[in-house]
């Protein structure tokens, strides 16, 4: 019993970055309709990052969060600005695809040029603290982030819903020729989505930092569980991907602890494609 509770606890606290991830990859997909491949290493800038600034600024990890959402926001705008938006006009989803394809790697390839291949970790005076709840315990950094992951959910919900900006977003996912002939601008949503995602991606990957080793291919598997997330949880559902991402969580710890941890990543792709031979099955009955 004790080795069942610890086992979901693990996965609600590791399913936490699955939501968050698959959030930031459904508002793009979500507005833009396009299929962001390097999701994952924009994750793992946002780890390389909060390791500079801990290591040469001293800033703690959890501090560095808000600058290093800042920071890769605007990354996000400007890769967006520069490469995203001539590709757009092209209406070419082969083009798209292999451009953030392209970019990825460039990211990945150039963590490896500066920081090399070895695996660095950010050690705090807390990162080995435990809080024991009876038969469970629990990581403080675990905990922290993944409350942290709670709270930005909570915001990213308010800000889609009922803010103005929100409301454009919603507006250019549902009709975006309808909402440029009402007056939004539309490239400029564009902008605001892409960056908001990609900072999304960069805040996981600081929150990892505590608890995960960096290395340059380190997004690599988050980036696909973040496209698992959004096909789970529905396009343009922000309680659909936190739950999302909380399910499979679960179903990677539930098969580490019953089957074994090397076949996770086999069930979790075996989900997903049932996942997605039901959902067009559905989707066909109906019409």
């Amino acid at each position: 019993m004790e080795i069942f509770l610890q086992a979901i606890v693990n996965g609600l606290l590791m399913g936490g970055f699955y939501s968050l991830m698959g959030m930031g990859q459904n508002i793009i997909f979500g507005v833009m309709k396009i299929v962001n491949f390097c999701h994952g290493e924009m994750l793992m800038v946002g780890m390389y990052l909060t390791y500079v600034l801990y290591t040469y600024a001293g800033i703690d990890p959890y501090a560095a969060v808000p600058l290093v959402a800042v920071i890769m926001f605007f990354l996000g705008a400007v890769i967006e600005i520069l490469l995203i938006k001539p590709s757009l006009g092209t209406h070419s989803f082969t083009n798209l695809l292999f451009l953030t394809v392209g970019i990825g790697l460039l990211l990945s390839n150039l963590a490896l040029v500066i920081f090399g291949s070895g695996y660095l970790s950010i050690k705090t005076d807390y990162s080995s603290r435990v809080i024991n709840l009876g038969m469970v315990n629990i990581s403080l950094p675990r905990l922290i982030s993944f409350i942290v992951l709670v709270c930005i959910t909570i915001f990213l919900f308010w800000l889609l819903k009922y803010t103005t900006v929100g409301k454009q977003i919603r507006a250019v996912s549902q009709n975006a020729v309808g909402a440029e002939v009402v007056g939004i601008d539309v490239p400029k949503i564009y902008i605001l989505t892409y960056g908001l995602g990609t900072a999304l991606a960069g805040v996981a990957g600081a929150l990892l930092t505590q608890f995960y080793t960096i290395f340059p291919t380190a997004g690599a598997s988050f980036g696909f569980r973040a496209l698992i997330v959004v096909v789970v949880g529905g396009l343009g559902s922000i309680p659909g991907a936190f739950f999302a991402g909380i399910f499979l969580g679960l179903l990677e710890t539930m098969v580490a602890l019953f089957i074994s941890p090397s076949y996770s990543d086999l069930i979790v792709f075996v989900t997903f494609i049932v996942i997605l031979v039901i959902r067009q099955t559905i989707i066909l009955r109906r019409k």
